[in-house]
Parts: C-alpha cells; structure tokens; sequence
C-alpha cells in the first residue's frame, strides 16, 4: 500500500531529522515530566496518540512512524520493526506495552491487514498535528516530533540503559551521536544535583 503523494512532496517543508553527530553543534532540548504529562492529556485523536508514543516511548523518526506498517507492531517482543529506516537500515527497537497494546487494538477495530500502514497520515501532517498538540498543551518554547526522540534517548540513559544498547534502539549510525545524549544527561543531573544541595 502507497501512501499519497504529500508524503513526498515538498520535502522542504519537512522538519529536518538529522541525527549526524557533526552536524550538531547545541545539545538537544527534551520535555520533562510535566511536558509529557501536559503533551498526552492534550491528544484527542487515537492516530496522534499513536504518532506521539512511538516518537516518545519507542524513539522513532517521525518518517519511520509514518512508514509503519501494522505488521511491524510485535506483541510477543513489545518492539517495533523499523524497516528501511535512516541509512536504509532495518532494526527492532524496544517499546512500552501500552502503546503496542494500542496500536494492536487500533489495527484491529479498523481491520487492517499486516500490510496496511498504522497511520494513514503523512509525515508532514503528523508533524503539523503534534505541533498543534503542543501548542494546545502550552508547550510554547518551540518543541518539535524530533524532540519526542531526543527524549526517549535522554530517559534510556537516565534508567541505566547502556550506551551502546541505546545506539541499537535509536538507530544510530555511530555512537558518537549517542554520546550527545549522554552529554545531555549528565548537564541535566548536574542541574538536579546543585537544586537538590543548595542549602548544604
């Protein structure tokens, strides 16, 4: 099944998904606790929750949720099959129950077959509707489907999760790109740590 032509067009007006260490020259901003809480209770569509989770709990570029297709949901693994993702590379990447269980329950009421896509919206409308939720969940500071990524990473290295096991998950070409997010991690526990012992 093909998607419509939007997805291919005007790729200028695609959010860029750049995950090329040397191109980057600022850490990453991520949401915290309150961010996601706000960004969740703000989704009224099942297709946009579905889009938000997958960013934000199994790490995915915005192209790889729209390329999803139901097949790629594992139940059994609680995973995600990325095919073809950046650099034409397949992987699994782990994902919290919740969300497989919702994207299986969607593909069955809507009966799709293994090989229809989960989300039948385009990259750039996916990226114009979690703007939207964003914006809706006053969420003001310019947050973008790229930062949903950039936080899962940032929380697998904040629970203990390896460098290198990150990298997998991720799809990161080399480990260096991996390492932003553990340069991230550390500024944000530092930042914790002086809040927590100022008075000491």
């Amino acid at each position: 099944m093909t998607k419509t032509a939007e997805n291919s067009a005007d790729f200028g007006n695609i959010e860029a998904e750049n995950d090329d260490a040397t191109a980057k020259t600022t850490l990453p901003k991520v949401l915290n606790y309150d961010e996601i809480d706000r960004l969740l209770l703000a989704v009224s569509d099942i297709e946009d929750l579905l889009s938000v989770r997958l960013m934000l709990f199994a790490g995915l570029r915005v192209s790889e949720v729209a390329d999803l297709l139901v097949k790629d949901i594992d139940t059994e693994r609680i995973a995600v099959f990325v095919r073809q993702g950046k650099w034409a590379k397949d992987r699994w990447t782990p994902c919290d129950v919740h969300t497989v269980s919702l994207a299986k329950c969607y593909a069955g009421l809507t009966k799709w077959d293994g090989d229809h896509h989960l989300i039948s919206s385009s990259t750039r409308t996916i990226q114009r509707h979690v703007e939207e939720i964003y914006k809706r969940a006053g969420i003001i500071w310019g947050p973008t489907c790229h930062t949903l990524r950039h936080t899962c990473a940032t929380w697998q290295l904040d629970r203990g999760v390896s460098l290198e096991v990150v990298r997998e998950n991720m799809g990161h070409e080399d480990v260096s790109t991996t390492q932003i997010y553990l340069h991230l991690n550390i500024r944000q526990r530092s930042r914790t740590y002086r809040e927590a012992t100022r008075f000491l």
